[in-house]
């Protein structure tokens, strides 16, 4: 999709505050029913979050390609899309739509707390982990994975946290631990151009296309917690494949 003339690549402050206004505008029609129907039907919750973020992508002027190497063939019980580079909250509104199927998500405590982005995945019975809280982080791990087991597919960043600077954080070991308890398929996923479409502590959404890359799943039955360190070295070797240091 072309950036229509309308939609400056360089938008000034007047564009940036209309185009704001109109995506949140969106946000209560569209996501307090989905804030509403999150405990009792998720599936429903999850077409409207995913019917804000495509509206949100056409207002900002944003294309998304996905590419899927799995070729659309998602047949496991249980997946854990695991983020290899989280670099800008763009993806808020990028993510949903790319992913092959309705997912809860991991989340820190700071994104749980924003309006409707946060919510609605919260009402949808994602998990909230506060990381500097190592035992509430330790049982939110434990009920992520009993929900795995049960079933539920999941998402999360191996980082935890975006990048300030585009280069890989370090890698976080839980996100391992967890598909190893839960015996869940990993699919790992990279983005390119999202930190372009907006930068780190930046609020000027930038028209751009963003690449989402689903790789080759990784099934985890059979793998124990001493191998959580050779799953996130391969995940590791498996980014800087893809460009990403």
């Amino acid at each position: 999709m072309d950036v229509p003339p309308s939609l400056p690549t360089r938008p000034g402050l007047l564009s940036s505050l209309l185009r704001w206004g109109v995506a949140c505008a969106a946000m209560p029609p569209l996501l307090t029913p989905a804030l509403l129907l999150g405990p009792v039907s998720p599936g429903a919750s999850d077409a409207l979050m995913r019917l804000w973020c495509l509206w949100a992508r056409r207002v900002f002027g944003v294309d998304v390609e996905v590419v899927d190497h799995n070729q659309g063939r998602y047949d496991a019980s249980s997946y854990l899309f695991l983020q290899l580079n989280q670099t800008s909250l763009s993806e808020t509104f990028v993510t949903p739509p790319a992913l092959p199927r309705p997912v809860r998500i991991f989340m820190n405590i700071e994104y749980a707390a924003l309006p409707f982005a946060g919510w609605v995945p919260w009402a949808q019975g994602s998990t909230v982990v506060v990381r500097q809280w190592s035992a509430q982080a330790r049982r939110a791990v434990d009920r992520a994975a009993e929900a795995l087991r049960a079933g539920a597919s999941y998402y999360m960043s191996i980082e935890g946290r975006r990048s300030e600077d585009g280069r890989l954080n370090p890698y976080r070991k839980g996100a391992a631990v967890l598909a190893i308890h839960s015996g869940a398929t990993l699919v790992p996923l990279v983005f390119h151009g999202a930190r372009d479409v907006l930068p780190f502590g930046e609020w000027r959404v930038r028209p751009r296309r963003v690449r989402v890359e689903l790789l080759p799943a990784i099934p985890t039955q059979g793998l124990r917690y001493e191998d959580r360190d050779a799953l996130v070295e391969r995940l590791r070797a498996l980014a800087r494949a893809q460009g990403l240091e």
